[in-house]
C-alpha cells in the first residue's frame, strides 16, 4: 500500500469526461507532464497539440487568442499580461537599434513613455499630428513602424486608417494600431490595411474591470515573432484571467451597443451644457475627425468621450464630490460609467508643456460610458454640474 505522503500527492484521480462542458475548464497548472522525450519534441515542434509550461501558455491562453483573432478576422494572435505587455512584446519583437517609429502625438501616456524607453536602445521615435497627412508622409521616410490609436486616448482623434496605412506601406513601414477604445465591435482595423491590431483586453473585451490582459493579432509570421519575445520575457498572463476574458467577451456586442448609444446621447447633452467648455466625441459633427470616424468606425462611435470644464482642479473635485453613480477610476471599459483625469493619471508623466500642447489641462476629463440606464447617468451629470 502506498504511503500517506505519496497518496496525498497522487491520489486525486478522476476520469476525463468524454462529453464537453458548457463552460471551458480553467487549466490552473504551471507545468505539464509528457509520456516520453518523443512527445516533448512533438509538442515543441507543433506536431502534437500540448502545453509545455505556464509561460508558454495554456489551453485558456489559446482559447483567448483564437477568440481575439476571430473577432478581428486575423490569422493569429498572442495574449499577454496587459495591453502594455502586448505593445512592448510587439516593439521588442519587431524593432531593433537604428529603427525609426512614427507615432501619433495623441497616444496614451504610457505608450509614449515606452517609446522613450526604447530610445535608450537606439530606436528613434518621431511624433506626428495624424490630421497632417503631408507631415505624416514626410515623417515616414525611412521608418520601420507607424503607431496609431483607432480613437486616441484621451482626445478621441480618429486617424484615416486606409490612407495612413497605404502611405506607411509605400514607405516600407508596418502599421500597428491600438484598438482599445473602439473594440472589434466598432472597428476591425486589419480590414483598413493595418498590419497588427492590439487591444488592452482589460477594457471592453473583458468588460468587468477584473483582469489585466492584452493581445495582438495579425499575420501569423509577425505574431510568432512577438510570441517568442512574450514567452522569453515572461509577458504572458495566467489562465484564470484568460478564462475571465473569454467569459466577459460573450456580452461584448450587447454592452457596446448600449454603451455607445448612451455615449452619443451624453456627448450631445454635455455639448449643450453651459458649464462644459468643449466635448471630444467623434460622433459629434463638431469633432475634427467626424467624417473620418464615419468611414473608420461602424456600429456607432464607441463608448469613450472627453469633456472640458474650466481649467481648475477645484471645479473637477466639485463635480466628483457630487456624482452619485459615476466614479473616478483610472481605467476604462467596464460595465460601470467612470471618469478619469488625464493630467493626474494617464498623462501625468508628460511635462507641463507637453500636456499643454495636447490641451490636457486640469479641467479635462475622460469618460468611459457603461451600461447603466441613460436617464440615470444624465441626471447624475446634471445635478453634479450644478455644483461646479
Amino acid at each position: 500500500m502506498d504511503d500517506l505522503a505519496t497518496l496525498a500527492v497522487h491520489g486525486a484521480k478522476a476520469e476525463k469526461p468524454q462529453n464537453e462542458p458548457v463552460s471551458s475548464p480553467i487549466y490552473q497548472s504551471a507545468s505539464w507532464t509528457f509520456r516520453d522525450l518523443d512527445e516533448v519534441d512533438a509538442v515543441y515542434e507543433g506536431r502534437e497539440a500540448g502545453a509545455i509550461y505556464g509561460r508558454n501558455g495554456t489551453p485558456n491562453h489559446r482559447a483567448l487568442e483564437a477568440l481575439f483573432a476571430a473577432l478581428h478576422r486575423a490569422e493569429s494572435a498572442v495574449a499577454c499580461a496587459s495591453g502594455m505587455s502586448a505593445l512592448s512584446a510587439t516593439f521588442l519583437g519587431l524593432l531593433g537599434s537604428g529603427d525609426k517609429v512614427v507615432a501619433s502625438q495623441d497616444l496614451y501616456g504610457s505608450t509614449l513613455n515606452v517609446l522613450r524607453d526604447l530610445g535608450r536602445f537606439g530606436v528613434q521615435t518621431v511624433t506626428i499630428d495624424i490630421g497632417d497627412v503631408a507631415g505624416v508622409k514626410r515623417a515616414l521616410e525611412g521608418a520601420k513602424l507607424l503607431l496609431l490609436e483607432t480613437a486616441s486616448n484621451p482626445r478621441l482623434r480618429v486617424p484615416d486608417l486606409p490612407k495612413l496605412s497605404a502611405l506607411a506601406h509605400q514607405a516600407g513601414a508596418m502599421v500597428v494600431v491600438d484598438n482599445t477604445f473602439a473594440s472589434p465591435y466598432h472597428c476591425r482595423a486589419l480590414e483598413h490595411g493595418v498590419d497588427l491590431v492590439m487591444e488592452s483586453l482589460t477594457k471592453f473585451i473583458n468588460g468587468h474591470s477584473d483582469v489585466m490582459l492584452g493581445a495582438v493579432a495579425g499575420k501569423k509570421d509577425l505574431i510568432e515573432k512577438i510570441r517568442a519575445v512574450a514567452v522569453r520575457m515572461g509577458l504572458v498572463s495566467n489562465p484564470y484571467e484568460c478564462w475571465l476574458a473569454v467569459r466577459g467577451a460573450e456580452t461584448l456586442e450587447l454592452r457596446m451597443e448600449r454603451a455607445s448609444r448612451s455615449a452619443l446621447e451624453l456627448a450631445q447633452f454635455l455639448e449643450r451644457h453651459p458649464k462644459v467648455r468643449r466635448v471630444h466625441y467623434p460622433g459629434l459633427p463638431s469633432h475634427a475627425d467626424h467624417e473620418t470616424a464615419r468611414k473608420v468606425l461602424h456600429n456607432g462611435f464607441a463608448a469613450m468621450l472627453s469633456f472640458e470644464l474650466e481649467p481648475s482642479r477645484t471645479s473637477v473635485n466639485a463635480l466628483l464630490h457630487h456624482l452619485r453613480y459615476i466614479k473616478l477610476a483610472l481605467s476604462l471599459g467596464g460595465a460601470n460609467t467612470t471618469l478619469s483625469h488625464p493630467a493626474t493619471s494617464s498623462h501625468r508623466f508628460l511635462s507641463p508643456q507637453e500636456r499643454e500642447a495636447l490641451g490636457l489641462h486640469d479641467g479635462f476629463l475622460r469618460m468611459s460610458v457603461g451600461i447603466e440606464r441613460l436617464e440615470d447617468l444624465r441626471a447624475d451629470l446634471m445635478q453634479a454640474l450644478e455644483a461646479v
